[in-house]
């Protein structure tokens, strides 16, 4: 077997391992929605209380209406940025396995694509995910989380394409100075001297 066909194993390796981890985590997502209202709110709760420890040390001391207003404040925050990092991940991850087929990274229309493409899909799952809440016992789908959802998407989306700039410009440099890839510049001045020595 030459590197070539190992090279391909391995990026179809990568690239199954990719497709575990979106549908492990689409699945983690459909569980979060599967719980009913009081399970969910349980949920919330805990990490609410833990927030609002550390933003108000002396939360214990404060009168009830304080503790009550600054909590649903916290608890509101922590249920709706819930939302916004789940489909941040998953468009993240989804953008990354796009990025493993070359096709989909040689050019900039390319990689545009690819982003609406994975934007398109969480929205799509997103609605899903609401509609599917409205048969839970103690839930309801509403568009406001959908917009939130997809709006984490997109974020997921821009952060994915920076590391991949920052990334694709590091290894870039790195193969440049070790002389794995020339420079355009080098590129056209070596298929320069090629025709001259072919004429």
């Amino acid at each position: 077997m030459n590197v070539c066909n190992i090279k391909k194993l391995s990026l179809w390796g990568v690239r199954i391992v990719l497709v575990l981890i979106i549908l492990f985590w689409m699945s983690t997502i459909f569980g979060f929605s599967a719980e009913t209202g009081t399970q969910s709110q349980g949920l919330s709760d805990k990490i609410t209380i833990r927030a609002v420890q550390i933003i108000e040390p002396e939360y214990s001391s404060l009168d009830l209406a304080s503790k009550e207003e600054l909590f649903n404040k916290v608890s509101f925050f922590v249920r709706k940025t819930g939302h916004f990092s789940e489909y941040g991940i998953l468009a993240g991850l989804i953008l990354i396995l796009l990025f493993t087929f070359e096709e989909v990274r040689n050019t900039r229309k390319h990689i545009i694509m690819g982003a609406v493409v994975t934007d398109l899909i969480c929205m799509i799952y997103a609605s899903t995910d609401e509609f599917h809440q409205t048969f839970v016992a103690g839930r309801s789908g509403a568009f406001t989380d959908c917009l939130i959802d997809t709006s984490g998407a997109i974020f997921g989306v821009i952060a994915a394409l920076i590391l991949y700039c920052v990334l694709y410009t590091i290894m870039t440099k790195y193969q440049k100075k070790k002389g794995i890839v020339q420079s355009e510049y080098d590129q056209k001045i070596d298929l320069s001297n090629n025709k001259h020595i072919a004429k």
